[in-house]
């Protein structure tokens, strides 16, 4: 119970990651780069959440999926063996439990917006889609220190969530 209260409290404290539903840290990326990605699923249902299936987008190039623990990983190709999507299924997260998934990608030469698509499944075979994972690849400006501040500040209640989501399961064994 200490370790949702302390994901909750991190969430509370960062309401801009907070509200936004599926979310992926970073969102923003240098043209170019190769990327660790984390998403960020609550479960706003009340039924258990079992699979998050992600789209992804042209100019992005996945490179492998992160296991998460009770969930099977899976890189979904189209016919020319490029990832359109990674799903991953199986798991159980508790209402009002949250879950982290990464997943590292490349990002194309040329600044734009990479919107991709999250769709939850629940164990009552319900689903809920979230198109508020977005990448912005773009430079860093010079002027830009408070943006920096905020992904910082972000990054810090996405690690804190992480930790307590940690604790929780060890203390599910």
């Amino acid at each position: 119970m200490r370790a949702l209260a302390l994901a909750v409290v991190a969430l509370l404290a960062f309401p801009a990651a907070a509200s936004a539903h599926v979310e992926m840290s970073p969102d923003r990326v240098d043209p170019g780069s190769f990327t660790l990605f984390t998403v960020l699923s609550p479960n706003e249902s009340e039924q258990p959440l079992t699979g998050l299936r992600l789209t992804v987008p042209d100019g992005m190039e996945v490179d492998g999926a992160a296991a998460t623990p009770g969930f099977t990983a899976q890189l979904v190709r189209d016919q020319s063996h490029r990832v359109v999507a990674i799903s991953w299924q199986g798991g159980s997260v508790a209402a009002d439990d949250l879950a982290l998934f990464r997943f590292s990608a490349s990002v194309g030469p040329s600044e734009t917006t990479l919107h991709l698509v999250g769709l939850q499944t629940f164990a009552d075979g319900s689903t809920k889609v979230w198109k508020t994972p977005v990448v912005e690849v773009a430079k860093e400006s010079a002027g830009s220190s408070s943006d920096t501040t905020g992904r910082g500040l972000s990054a810090a209640a996405l690690g804190l969530a992480a930790a307590a989501l940690a604790v929780s399961f060890r203390r599910r064994r």
